[in-house]
């Protein structure tokens, strides 16, 4: 942008010399010639124009510089120009003085020495006493006096010959040229200070600002709604008397930054922090910056809600989880009464069987709905990778660490729940720091010995034998009983058999509609041979099946036959179960006539096992995947109803 100047000339010869000069520089100035009293009114015109700097010279110079607020450069008198003065002085007498302010005689010692002539400095400290300096120098045989104009125009009224000290050429550029630097100058800390005051303005953060006493010197807008207190009211008064408590002597010889100081200043409880402002190793103020606690909580809230718009949120309730076996409803209903405390789960469970379900219908029946759900698979990630993921790390904790460090999922499941998936291969290092979350409710990122207070639920879930593991020395056993507060074992899929019916009819319903094909239903034989498989995978190893049958089956109604060879298609081998072609298709690869009776094909089934177990009915149990009790108990029922 620029650089507005104001020109106030005190003789129109220099008016004249300015104009000139910014021609030739191609500069353009407001220039008035006005001069003292008349300059200053000049010169608080100019100002209220929007002048960016002002240019004077002499008494003119000093006067207006102590009227206006816009800087003011001085045109210097150069000895030069002082040399050409006394030189048509020496043409008028022999004894010369030189009046006018500090500025405009300055350097007439040399100039005395250079022309060898005797001439008598006379400085004014104000213009008013011109007269009796000018009197008192003729008294002293002062016979020519050189001066600038008020000077001069002084001695002309007592009739005492005089010569005006005028600017030269090179004077005036050097002023030009110098209120364009200043100009420029000024701008950048006007368009600094514009920076700050948007920051000041606008800050979250009260912020205040005070001097070496304590009076306080800059007083944000918000520091007004938090305290109760304006700015005009604020400004100049002693800090202490607006927040209670606080001492800036203190502070300023201590020179180390205060940092989450509560104070209580009527309904409001602020947090603030007090750091010094040292300025060339001078203490010369302080700044203080605040926040309402109740702000802070409500942006907590917001930074939260926000996470789970990010994907941290609970997708399924308990209205998801599709069942009409006893067992099951019971399960339900225990979760439900889960929901309403905040004690650790752990859900125990076959793969499949819907142990994240259960988790987010805990979550999504709590009073921690409306914040975020955070699930992790600790069987997932390398343990360095869960350490970091799950606790979070400050920046330069590890090579390639984010720079400002990350927020761990703990962090971010905050007032909500994590959901921690597998947790029998979490690490025993990992499982310590879980503990400490479980019992002090506070977590330590990597890399960091400060501590970050969080309100989280904790459930965990696993398919693997927890008590195993603690006699392997595999899991930590404080850390189970931390965890296994409140319990939910999820019963496999074929000890409920009565759910797979279904289970079957919302998933035709889901995956036709989903492909786009008509509506397939299973026929009673095919049900059957559905419920009479073992399901080691489960609701998930259903569905995959369910999916399988809607591609590929071309009746709407799926028969046994066309069921059975879809199940064997899909049946992976297992360590514990001998595959069908090992045995003879003794389980898995069985075929069953379409209208034989559900009590029939389980007969099969167990005759099957136990032969290719050798009546061994451990091993039975195994490869059907039921329990010993089970088996025996359907062994009975098998020879009651002989």
């Amino acid at each position: 942008m620029e650089a507005r100047i104001g020109i106030v000339a005190p003789y129109p010869d220099l008016a004249q010399l300015c104009d000139e000069v910014c021609h030739e520089l191609g500069e353009t100035a407001e220039i008035r010639v006005a001069e003292l009293v008349a300059g200053v009114e000049v010169a608080r015109e100019m100002e209220r124009s929007g002048v960016d700097v002002i240019i004077s010279r002499g008494g003119g110079a000093l006067a207006i510089e102590r009227a206006v607020e816009v800087p003011v450069v001085a045109i210097e008198v150069s000895p030069l120009d002082l040399m050409r003065a006394v030189a048509e002085a020496r043409k008028l007498g022999r004894v010369i003085g030189a009046i006018g302010f500090r500025n405009v005689v300055y350097g007439i010692d040399e100039v005395s020495q250079i022309l060898d002539v005797k001439v008598v400095p006379i400085i004014m400290e104000s213009v008013l006493e011109a007269e009796s300096k000018i009197l008192a120098a003729v008294r002293d045989g002062v016979e020519v006096l050189v001066g600038d104009v008020g000077a001069t125009k002084a001695t002309s009224a007592l009739g005492i010959r005089s010569v005006l000290i005028r600017s030269g050429k090179d004077a005036v550029g050097r002023a030009i040229v110098a209120a364009k630097q200043v100009a420029a100058v000024r701008q950048r800390e006007k368009e600094r200070a514009s920076e700050l005051r948007a920051i000041l303005d606008f800050a979250f953060d009260g912020i205040v600002g005070v001097g070496p006493d304590g009076r306080v010197r800059h007083f944000n807008p918000v520091s007004e709604r938090i305290l109760g207190v304006t700015a005009k009211a604020a400004i100049g008064r002693n800090i202490s008397d607006i927040i209670p408590g606080t001492s800036v002597s203190s502070l300023l010889k201590s020179r180390a930054p205060e940092v989450g100081e509560v104070s209580r200043i009527g309904q409001a409880t602020i947090v603030s922090t007090r750091v010094p402002i040292i300025v060339d190793g001078n203490a010369t103020g302080a700044v203080i910056t605040f926040q309402d606690v109740t702000k802070i909580q409500q942006l907590e809230e917001k930074v939260r809600k926000q996470l789970r718009a990010k994907g941290h949120v609970a997708r399924y309730t308990f209205d998801d989880i599709i069942s009409v076996s006893k067992p099951m409803r019971d399960l339900v209903d225990r979760a439900r009464k889960y929901s309403r405390v905040d004690s650790t789960v752990l859900i125990t469970g076959e793969t499949g069987t819907g142990k994240e379900l259960f988790a987010q219908s805990i979550h999504n029946e709590s009073r921690r709905r409306s914040f975020p759900f955070v699930a992790i698979n600790c069987a997932a990630l390398p343990e360095a990778l869960l350490e970091s993921e799950l606790f979070g790390y400050e920046e330069g904790a590890f090579t390639g660490a984010r720079r400002g460090g990350k927020r761990g999922l703990i962090e971010q499941a905050h007032r909500g729940t994590i959901f921690l998936d597998e947790i029998g291969h979490m690490p025993l290092q990992l499982q310590s720091r879980l503990l400490r979350v479980l019992e002090e409710r506070e977590v330590m990122r990597v890399g960091s010995d400060g501590v970050i207070p969080v309100d989280v639920r904790v459930i965990s879930a696993t398919n693997a034998d927890l008590n195993a593991a603690i006699t392997r020395g595999q899991f930590r056993e404080d850390l189970y009983y931390r965890l296994n507060t409140l319990v939910l074992d999820i019963p496999p899929l074929r000890a409920r058999s009565e759910d797979i019916a279904a289970l079957c009819e919302h998933l035709f319903s889901y995956y036709c509609d989903r492909l786009g094909v008509p509506l397939k239903h299973l026929s009673q034989d095919a049900l059957q041979v559905l419920q009479a498989y073992p399901w080691h995978g489960n609701v998930r190893e259903l569905k995959n099946v369910i999916e399988r049958i809607v591609i590929t089956a071309e009746p709407d109604i799926v028969g046994a036959a066309e069921a059975s060879a879809l199940l064997h298609y899909a049946t992976p081998p297992r360590n514990d179960l001998p595959t069908a072609r090992a045995h003879g298709n003794a389980i898995a690869e069985a075929t069953y006539d379409d209208g034989a009776p559900l009590s029939d094909i389980e007969k099969q089934a167990i005759e099957r096992a136990l032969k290719a177990a050798n009546g061994n009915r451990t091993r039975a149990a195994r490869m059907l995947g039921i329990s010993r009790t089970t088996l025996w108990r359907k062994l009975r029922q098998s020879d009651s109803t002989e």
